[in-house]
């Protein structure tokens, strides 16, 4: 329908559609008071496809399934993927420990205990495919249309967009953060999304690839509830405040990383080599590796 529309146009279009079904499944999930949550994970994928097939048809070309990072496995950042959550959470759920907010404590009904090793392979590929469909939108599809406006604003930007994308569910329904006060959660949210979407952007970038983004994203959730598990504390607020998705803690141990992530990104390739790599430049780069 639109050939020729430039990169950045392209990723306008694709977050209007993604918040506009996000939107939607939020508003719907209030009138019949059901979580939308696994469905709204795949919203990012619909935007994509609609991309792809209805508004660009860069859908039927080799070069514009290329562009997603899906044809390469990137596992040389599987370690620092699956790894960097559990340092971050340990941080911040040590300090919690430590200071008498929470105590570690084994509960006797973690259901990962009961479930033989097939099972919670079967329960973690799971995870990784819908959270898959998060990021072949987020690192896939936007993150390399974005480079239009330098490599470091590109980062930042989708994942603040992310971050944003969350807020229909937030605010409209209360099947998501919806412990806290939104004054205080919603910005920290906000400032985490935005953090956590500089690394998964470093992952994309750094190893072409799409896979090793939903893994690190999937790692983070899996580790983030596991930790949550083994926690016990009086006071459920203040976990959530320190140490949960929009926790100070958490904001911090992702800050910390980030920051070393942009700085050794940077000395790699300086911002003004990387500022005029546009998402056709990627696609040429991914037809000579392939070759």
């Amino acid at each position: 329908m639109f050939t020729h529309l430039s990169d950045l146009t392209k990723a306008i279009w694709f977050y209007i559609i993604a918040f506009g079904l996000v939107l939607s499944a939020s508003l719907l999930a209030r009138q019949l008071n059901t979580d939308p949550g696994l469905a709204i994970m795949f919203t990012p994928l619909i935007a994509v496809l609609f991309m792809f097939f209805v508004v660009t048809r860069d859908g039927y070309s080799k070069a514009g399934w290329l562009s997603l990072g899906l044809h390469r496995a990137g596992f040389r950042s599987w370690g620092l993927a699956l790894l960097a959550p559990v340092c971050i959470l340990a941080f911040a759920y040590g300090l919690v420990w430590s200071l008498g907010v929470g105590h570690f404590t084994w509960p006797s009904k973690n259901p990962i205990m009961s479930m033989a090793p097939t099972q919670i392979l079967m329960a973690v590929l799971f995870v990784l495919l819908a959270t898959m469909g998060e990021e072949i939108g987020w690192r896939g599809y936007l993150l390399p249309r974005l480079l239009v406006l330098g490599q470091t604003r590109a980062l930042l930007l989708s994942g603040l967009m992310h971050g944003l994308f969350h807020l229909p569910l937030m605010l409209l329904t209360p099947f998501y953060h919806g412990l806290g006060n939104p004054m205080i959660v919603v910005p920290l949210f906000l400032l985490a999304l935005t953090a956590a979407g500089v690394w998964y952007g470093y992952l994309r970038l750094t190893s072409q690839s799409a896979w090793p983004a939903a893994v690190a994203h999937t790692s983070l959730n899996i580790f983030a509830e596991q930790f949550a598990d083994v926690t016990l504390t009086a006071s459920p607020l203040a976990l959530e405040y320190l140490v949960g998705e929009s926790g100070v803690l958490t904001l911090f141990g992702i800050v910390l990383c980030v920051s070393y992530l942009i700085y050794r990104l940077n000395r790699q390739q300086p911002e003004a080599a990387v500022a005029p790599a546009t998402a056709s430049a990627i696609l040429m780069n991914f037809d000579q590796q392939i070759r």
